[in-house]
Parts: structure tokens; sequence; C-alpha cells
């Protein structure tokens, strides 16, 4: 990038900590590169396509001296600040500020700081589905876009769309929003919740209804994650209520991440979107039955043969989904050898006893009898073995209802939830994996849909938890059977 170099510029002013520096003053040099694109000035030879650095000089030496301040870093944050916002050609500033009488009582040469400070490209996805949805996002806009250190504000159209996530609310209307600031991540987020809570907005429920909603999606090439922000915004490539008004404004903006343009991830969404479900995948515990005592009972049976006794039974909950052995191994510190024999041992008492210590959760048979009359295939796709999974759904009589069965081996082939999923997508081959959904009740679930690329669907009545699920790109959440076929539906 193009940039102009002042050097050696002095400044006598009265910054400084110390009452003495206050009062008598003392001088400060100034080093700065001011940051610009030359090209016009370049070919116009024109002063009024330049920057003025005559002006410039004059402007560091009345801002630096009008302000006092106890600090050299707040002097150069102000002076940096200040020369972005008068003159807006300047793209980016890097400051040196130089203190070499600061009162210091050794021999030195210097003292300074050195500071880089530029405008930064955000966008901002805008929503609301309460009140007067339009007039809330142009106060809310209106109020962002005046701000000081705010400038070049583009907005897209509204558009009007159905809500995301689980919860049953009003439609709303969607927008997005590009401008330049000089605010850093964290500071712009503090910008606009101060903006939504002018708009009376409260974070009551999770992706509940809201007055304003204003989501930072891109900050320049940034990626970035705190306690309370994420840049790029988490499942923005997901949401086409976020790149249909962001395509109007940077359909060819890049994803730091994913490598894809605006335009192709709306394009991968809309494809999605017209996809409609031809296959159901239900994993089997926590999911279509409460399998806690069979399993637990088990665990417990196993870890008593190696001298482990625990009769607290809800502490081997986090034993129901992933595969034993991993779980073995990861709870209790056994070796993979070990792990595989402690499986052994966990069979001899399951398929005797636990495998039938279990209960088929509410609406699961006319929940699945609902989604055949559709139409959908209908399949299981469990870490349980195989075998079992055929014995419990004939158990309680709805093997016949299931086009597949597929789970674990017992030879370790197919394990992990992964490779269970990649088993039906072999067996299933002639049907895509955008119209193929998984319902499942744990992170291992939503976890494996994602690394074979299949949707997921998260039940809030099993082992899991619901928000890491959500978290992790759970599509839509599921309190009750009965609501399935409408979720899928929904899809």
């Amino acid at each position: 990038m193009d940039y102009i170099k002042i050097t050696g510029l002095k400044i006598y002013a009265y910054h400084g900590v110390l009452p003495e520096e206050q009062k008598n003053g003392q001088d400060f040099i100034i080093n700065a590169r001011l940051f610009y694109s030359m090209k016009k000035a370049g070919m116009s030879d024109d002063l009024n396509d330049a920057l003025n650095y005559a002006e410039v000089c004059e402007f560091i030496g009345k801002t630096f001296t009008e302000n006092r301040f106890d600090l050299i870093e707040a002097a150069a944050e102000h002076l940096c600040s200040r020369l972005l916002l008068a003159f807006p050609i300047l793209e980016k500033i890097e400051l040196e500020l130089r203190k070499p009488q600061a009162p210091i009582p050794m021999d030195f040469e210097d003292v300074s700081v050195n500071m880089t400070r530029s405008w930064h490209k955000a966008y901002v996805a805008v929503g609301s589905n309460m009140g007067d949805s339009r007039q809330l996002i142009a106060d809310g806009l209106a109020k962002l876009k005046k701000q000081e250190n705010v400038r070049n504000f583009k907005e897209s159209s509204l558009l009007v769309t159905k809500p995301y996530g689980p919860v049953e609310q009003d439609d709303f209307l969607n927008g997005c929003v590009t401008f330049e600031t000089l605010l850093d991540p964290e500071k712009l987020l503090d910008l606009l919740h101060m903006i939504e809570a002018e708009a009376n907005r409260e974070r009551k429920i999770h992706w509940g209804p809201r007055t304003l909603d204003l989501d930072i999606i891109f900050y320049d090439k940034l990626v970035y994650e705190s306690e309370d922000l994420v840049i790029p915004h988490v499942d923005m490539h997901n949401r086409s209520f976020v790149l249909t008004p962001l395509s109007e404004l940077a359909p060819n903006y890049r994803h730091p991440v994913l490598g894809l343009t605006v335009k192709q991830m709306l394009d991968k969404v809309t494809e999605k979107e017209k996809s409609k479900m031809k296959a159901i995948l239900f994993d089997l515990d926590g999911t279509l039955i409460d399998s806690s005592e069979g399993i637990t009972k088990s665990t417990q049976y196993a870890l008593a043969h190696y001298g482990i006794e625990e009769n607290d039974l809800s502490k081997f909950y986090k034993f129901i989904g992933p595969p034993l052995s991993a779980s073995f191994q990861k709870y209790y510190g056994f070796s993979e050898e070990k792990a595989y024999e402690a499986v052994t041992v966990y069979r001899e008492r399951y398929n005797r006893i636990g495998l039938f210590e279990c209960s088929l959760y509410p609406g699961v048979r006319e929940c699945i009898e609902t989604l055949k009359a559709k139409g959908y295939l209908i399949g299981m796709a469990s870490s349980k073995p195989e075998d079992s999974c055929r014995r419990i759904l004939d158990h309680f009589g709805i093997l016949e209802l299931f086009d597949d069965v597929v789970g674990a081996t017992f030879d370790g082939r197919i394990d992990t939830k992964e490779e269970v999923l990649n088993e039906v997508l072999r067996r299933w081959c002639d049907v895509p994996k955008n119209e193929m959904c998984l319902i499942g009740d744990t992170m291992f679930d939503v976890e494996g849909a994602n690394k074979v690329g299949i949707r997921s669907v998260a039940v809030t009545f099993g082992f899991g938890n619901v928000d890491e699920m959500v978290a992790a790109g759970a599509v839509a959440v599921c309190d009750d059977m009965a609501k399935v076929p409408e979720i899928i539906e929904s899809l």
C-alpha cells in the first residue's frame, strides 16, 4: 500500500504523569507513515486528489497540543483516531511517538510507543420480528450510521423470512449492512448491544423473538473468538436469511475459514433448501429408547470385574452414546486392550439381562408410522452392535418399520457414529446426503453427522446437552416424538 512518511516532527507539549511534566512541558518527536492510494493523485497531478502533508503536520501539532494526557499511549491513540477522522482519504496510520526527555533517572536514548490504526470493514446482519420491525430496524441503523467512528455505510434491502431454529414465533424481517469503523471487534459488539438495548431487546429465549438483532458477520478477514464473540459468525454459512441480503452487498467476499464466496455459500444453502428429505435415520439409545438402566448396570458390572465399585449409576450416563471401549479408556484410564476386554465383560451381562432393561419413549411407533406413510425411508444408525439393535426393535414390535438397521460390528470395523453413518451412505448410495437426516440425542450424533455431511436434529429427552448439540450444528430441536414429522417437513 502507498504511504507518505513524516519523520522527526518535533512538538512541545504537556503530556505526562508527573506534575512538573504537566507544568513545564517537553519536546516530543512524532514519526508517521500515512497510508492511502496515490493512484488518482499520481494520474491527475492534482493536490485535491492527494493527502496534503503540510495540513497533516499542522493538524498533528494542533491536536497534540490542545489536549493533555498522562500517558503517551493515550496521546498516540487520540492522535491516530483524530487523523483518521479528519482526513477521509487516509486508510491506515503507523505512528511512533517518542519522548526523549522522559523522567528516567538513568542514561537512555529514547522512549517511544508505536501504534498502528486503520479503518476496518465490518458486515452486520440485522433482524426483527417484534413490534414495528421495519421502524425498529430503521431507527437502530440510523443510530449506528451516525456514529463518529463509522463511515461508508451501505444497507441491503429487507426480506421477510421464516424463523430459524426450534422456537415457534412470527416471521422475521432481515437485512444486512456494511460499513467501515475504527472500533475493534469487542467495542463494536458493545455498540451493537447498546443499540439493541435501546430498542428494548431482551435475551430470555435462545433463538427467540427479538425487537432488534445486530450480529457481526465479518470483520475484515479476521478469525476471532472470545467468550462473547465469534468472527466470522459461527453459523452464517447455513443461513439464507443472512446470505441473501449479504450477497447484495458483497457477493464475492470470501469466508476467511471456509474459502467460499458469499454467493457460493448462498448457492449451497439454496440448493439444500430445495432438496426434500427422503431418508430419516434414528439413533437408538436416548432417542427411541431409554436404555439407561441396562447400560449403566452393565457398566457397573464390568467395572466390578476389575475391583472398581460404584453404586451411583448416574455416573455411567456418559457411557451412553459413544463406543464403550473409548469410554472405558477415557473415564477409567484403561489401555486399549483392557478396554476391549472390559467391553466383553460388559456384554456378558448386557446380552443376558441389560438388553431389555429399557423402555420405548412415548410416541415412537406413531412417529415412525407417520413418516413411513409420508414415503420416507426409515433407518437406524447406532453405535450399539447391529444384532442388539435388531433384537431391541423386535422386542418392541417395530423392527418391521425400518428399511435398514446399521450398527457397530463386533470386530471393531464399524464402531464410531461416523463409521456407522458411512456404512449407511454405502448401503443407501442412491440417496443424496442433503436428503438424509439423523435424529439423535448426543454430541456424538451431531458430530458424526457433520463429518459425513448430513443434517441432524437433536432431541431433548435423551442423554446429551442440547445447547452443545445446537452449537455443534444440529439444525433443529425436538422435545416430543410427535413433532418429528413436522420438523422434517420444515428442513
